[in-house]
């Protein structure tokens, strides 16, 4: 389709835009009586698509929920929506421009179940669910994926009015017909949530009303902080007359135990009078759960269900249904999810030294939702010492929980510390390698003798032992004084792979006392310290 010139758009635009301020200046007057804005309460009539919520929907055109008002905020060709312009303005009646904090909004749009109405200050009652026609389905994109869930993400999408904003862009005048959308991850681990829609799709939307004030200047939420979040359901836009017919996967999201079976019921509906058989076939993601479809094939005259049993051992698969009739083809997309856990090491190695102690936290993660006591078992190589602490954790869902394994040996040498985690038939392990290490120091000649107003050296070598990596702090003392002693470097890095030298020098001065000296050199890395003498004689 090309798109309209600006100019040919404008006797459309400011036909949307004086019948959709007529009605907004109707219901901001109205905010100062209790009953004002009751139209709207009663007009949510629609009954939900989705049976994860009983809310009635109000059924609005795209302009009438973000409102005509141009952000003020924003300046041309970049206008978006601004919240006094909006049909639902569940926050009360605010000044144009304002942008309302999303900490006050009367529901997270995180929460599975929000509430049906909203109650304003001044006695209002207003709907929170809302239904729009006709509008087209934009890029589609996972964002926050793993923060919260594993394999769980929030799928979002902007829609457009299919007809003033056909390309959906991200400009003056498409912002003005043109939300954000969310199909949130909580719905979507809660196996509440709709399938993915298909970009580019003509659809019709049903979800929350919510207003994001951290993207009101970001021209993917098109200058607007209007959402659908959640987005509770979607169908195959009615209004297209083309006898179609649409799938649904309920639940969408399946939780089992290993080894166990689940279902989720398959739902195809005829659209504009379709009629005929859908053949029905299913494809799994990856190996490890195994599928069947019962009936494989449905005649549509109306809804008919087919029920996907799927079983497996762990970990979430995606599986597809796809249903096709003649050159017709939908599909829906069921997550078998078996919950389980898994285990992590922070460090993933120790490394110590000899006599001292070194700590690692083993972490346990909660995958699929699973929640439950997890046994903890030590075993470790011979030569060294270690422990748990606890030796048994209690996980929640979507959480996480720590054990501190503790470990020391006084022999230099390479370890295995093996964690074990065992919780009903799950049972998962770790080896963490503990690497005690140390260094060496000594001289070359190991004792100096020099006469009165003469200078020797001795080259002092560090070398690593069983792969000691660390910066070394040298320094040097005499003793009784006389000689006079210097050290360079006195700074030397090891590698696990390599040694190092430090050339001591000894200068005795003609009035050096002749005599027998010790010349002691340190060096230290952290708390770890060793020494070396070196007998200096100084003759006449």
């Amino acid at each position: 389709m090309i798109p309209l010139s600006r100019a040919s758009d404008k006797p459309i635009i400011l036909l949307a835009l004086i019948l959709s301020i007529s009605g907004v200046a109707t219901l901001t007057a109205g905010l100062d009586s209790p009953v004002a804005l009751a139209p709207f309460a009663t007009q949510a009539t629609s009954p939900s698509w989705n049976p994860a919520t009983s809310c009635d929907a109000v059924v609005l055109t795209l302009e009438q929920y973000v409102g005509a008002v141009a952000n003020p905020a924003q300046k041309q060709p970049n206008v978006g929506a601004d919240y006094s312009g909006g049909a639902l303005i569940l926050e009360g009646a605010k000044p144009a421009g304002t942008n309302p904090q999303s900490t006050s909004w009367p529901y997270s749009k995180r929460s599975t179940s929000p509430p049906c109405t909203v109650t304003l200050s001044n006695g209002t009652v207003l709907p929170t669910l809302v239904e729009i026609h006709g509008v087209k389905v934009g890029a589609l994109s996972d964002d926050e994926c793993g923060t919260v869930f594993r394999n769980q993400c929030d799928q979002t999408f902007n829609a457009c009015n299919a007809n003033l904003a056909p390309n959906c862009s991200s400009s003056y005048p498409d912002t003005m017909h043109k939300f954000h959308s969310e199909i949130d991850m909580y719905w979507s681990n809660s196996g509440i949530a709709p399938p993915r829609p298909t970009a580019g799709t003509i659809v019709d939307l049903q979800g929350f009303a919510y207003w994001d004030d951290a993207h009101v200047s970001d021209s993917w939420h098109s200058f607007s902080g209007w959402e659908l979040h959640p987005l509770t359901a979607w169908r195959l836009s009615q209004s297209s007359s083309s006898p179609d017919f649409s799938m649904v996967a309920t639940p969408s999201t399946v939780k089992l135990t290993a080894g166990s079976s689940g279902s989720s019921s398959i739902t195809a509906s005829p659209l504009n009078g379709f009629k005929g058989t859908v053949t029905l076939v299913s494809s799994s993601s990856a190996g490890g759960v195994s599928c069947s479809l019962n009936p494989t094939s449905v005649v549509l005259g109306g809804s008919q269900n087919s029920t996907l049993s799927c079983s497996g051992g762990s970990g979430a698969y995606s599986v597809v249904v796809t249903g096709s009739s003649g050159s017709l083809s939908h599909s829906t997309t069921v997550t078998f999810a078996f919950p389980d856990f898994k285990i992590s090491a922070s460090p993933a190695s120790i490394n110590t030294s000899p006599g001292r102690t070194g700590v690692s936290k083993v972490i346990f993660t909660s995958m699929n939702g699973f929640a439950g006591t997890i046994s903890l078992t030590l075993s470790s190589s011979n030569g060294f010492n270690a422990s748990l602490n606890p030796t048994s954790v209690i996980l929640g869902s979507g959480g996480t929980v720590n054990s501190t394994l503790t470990v020391s040996s006084r022999t230099i040498g390479s370890y295995t510390a093996n964690v074990t985690g065992t919780s009903g038939s799950l049972t998962h392990s770790i080896s963490i390698p503990v690497i005690v290490s140390d260094f060496s120091i000594s001289a070359s000649p190991n004792t100096l003798t020099l006469a009165a107003s003469s200078t020797t050296s001795s080259l002092i070598t560090l070398t690593n032992l069983n792969s000691f990596s660390g910066t070394l702090t040298l320094s040097v003392t005499v003793s009784p004084s006389g000689p006079k002693t210097s050290l360079i470097p006195t700074t030397i890095t090891l590698a696990s792979n390599n040694s190092g030298t430090s050339t001591l020098t000894i200068r005795a001065l003609n009035k050096t006392p002749i005599g027998s000296y010790t010349v002691t050199i340190t060096a230290t890395s952290g708390s770890l310290s060793h020494t070396i003498t070196i007998p200096v004689t100084v003759t006449a």
